[in-house]
């Protein structure tokens, strides 16, 4: 038989790991991706995400398109994914800067999680 507190437990250690895998989505933040398109980088971080999320035995279900606000040669992307959990199923947004710099190369940095 199940307790309150074997139940609020549960949910402790669910926020926990959904936590843990926050933070290392934010450690992405220190390695910009390097690329010859957006598209190029777009690819890379997925995977990169897909991978940490497998690491969890968790499931990611990316958007068919983000938020796209554009600033010259910068543009701003906001995903609006969903981690599967085993317990839950979590929204996250991930704010990624794509950034073009000498002769048509890219940059992507992730700037925020939340």
């Amino acid at each position: 038989m199940k307790t309150k507190e074997t139940i609020k437990q549960r949910k402790v250690r669910s926020n926990e790991s959904i936590s843990a895998f926050k933070e290392e989505l934010r450690a992405l933040s220190f390695e910009p991706i390097y690329g010859e398109s957006v598209k190029d980088i777009i690819m890379r971080f997925t995977t990169k995400i897909q991978e940490l999320a497998e690491q969890y035995g968790y499931e990611i279900e990316f958007p068919k398109k983000a938020e796209v606000e554009t600033d010259g040669n910068i543009y701003y992307f906001v995903y609006n994914i969903k981690v599967k959990t085993k317990t839950s199923v979590k929204k996250l947004k991930i704010s990624i800067q794509y950034i073009m710099y000498d002769n048509n190369q890219w940059v992507g940095l992730i700037t925020g999680i939340k």
